[in-house]
């Protein structure tokens, strides 16, 4: 008898075990399923050429700032705001792989920390001493250059004025080259860090444990759209502050080009699920997984309802235009729309995919979310 009871109970661990990682659809667990083949996909055509291109136009920008602060002209002006803009677009490509490298130089921090805080730029300003090892201030970064490119005047000859005529135009040229030569390390030791041998690592560590490469990848995935829904326009439209908008807390508030960078993102998104090289190309990604065992949603094709949902995001904010605080004022009712499309897909992004892949969800929530 105590044979037969033991039997019964190894079987019932079994079918525990064997049911742990399905939907309510009884999908099974594939996490196992080739995952380095995801992972190098991922590491050679999306996360190593992404930080290539961003470690170049940062080395153009922190260029064009030289020339700009030897000849604060109007021409070079406009040269220094192209290559900000070109730098800017290529770090919402890069933006989501907050782990390994990225994750110990804290760089979403460093160079993404928005709204920025005028009164904490204005104080580094006025001291001269350009410190900006701290990454809880919002004083630095693409948010800091959007500031002191384009929020620092009434018009482009006042602006022009700050860095030749003010009494602390050497400041203000110190900052802005400060601020420039930061990013372009920080990203240069990030790209050094992942083709120098942490690609090798994040190859090879497959499995489903915490901190395996499945589960970075799941865990970045949801945590950057989370931003892009709550932070780029959740906060600003009003939808996570009890329907008051605060414009001037969108990204990139003060050149006005929310929308180009939240497009920029959710395709970024969008890209890491299907494995689409920075060229274009297909390749192995997570929508692989659950493609291969044809995973459901009450009834529904998963992988099918995750890219009709990233397209109906993206199509919605294409139809937001910038800048932000003028549409938020006259049709407020787009951005709204915008981000509801946007959080259709946070349930199926942090419930469904997860929930095939044998993935916990282990980053914090920050405490204004809505979900």
């Amino acid at each position: 008898m105590n044979a037969i009871k033991s039997l019964f109970t190894a079987l019932a661990l079994i079918v525990l075990i064997g049911s742990a990682c399905n939907d309510n659809n009884q999908s099974p667990c594939v996490s196992e399923q080739d995952q380095s083949a995801v992972f190098q996909n991922i590491a050679d055509n999306l996360i190593i050429p992404g930080y290539d291109d961003l470690n170049t136009r940062l080395a153009t920008l922190q260029s064009a700032a030289q020339a700009f602060t030897g000849d604060p002209s109007t021409q070079q002006l406009e040269a220094l705001r192209n290559a900000w803009k070109a730098a800017y677009l290529s770090w919402q490509r890069v933006a989501q792989y907050e782990f390994g490298p990225a994750e110990e130089r804290q760089l979403r921090a460093f160079l993404n920390a928005f709204p920025i805080e005028t009164a904490a730029v204005e104080t580094q300003l006025n001291s001269g001493n350009f410190v900006f090892d701290n990454a809880e201030t919002f004083d630095k970064g693409f948010p800091a250059l959007d500031y002191l490119l384009y929020g620092t005047g009434a018009t482009d000859a006042d602006i022009l004025a700050r860095y030749s005529t003010d009494p602390l135009a050497g400041n203000y040229k110190g900052y802005l080259t400060a601020v420039a030569a930061q990013m372009q390390q920080l990203v240069s030791e990030t790209l050094q860090a992942w083709t120098g041998g942490f690609r090798q690592t994040f190859i090879a560590n497959t499995g489903t444990a915490a901190g395996a490469s499945l589960s970075l990848l799941i865990n970045a995935l949801n945590e950057h759209y989370e931003l892009i829904k709550r932070d780029k326009l959740g906060i600003p439209v009003g939808a996570v502050t009890l329907g008051f908008p605060n414009p001037d807390k969108a990204e990139a508030f003060y050149a006005g080009i929310f929308a180009e960078l939240a497009l920029e993102a959710l395709r970024a998104s969008e890209s890491l699920y299907l494995g689409r090289a920075v060229n274009g190309a297909n390749g192995e990604g997570l929508d692989d997984y659950l493609q291969q065992v044809a995973a459901k949603q009450q009834g529904q094709d998963l992988h099918q309802l995750i890219v009709d949902q990233f397209e109906a995001a993206i199509e919605a904010l294409e139809a937001v235009p910038d800048p932000l605080s003028e549409t938020i004022a006259t049709d407020k009712a787009l951005v709204e729309a915008a981000y509801v499309e946007v959080s259709e897909q946070v349930r199926l992004l942090k419930t469904n995919l997860p929930s095939q892949t044998c993935i916990a969800i282990t980053y914090i929530d920050n405490p204004s979310d809505s979900d």
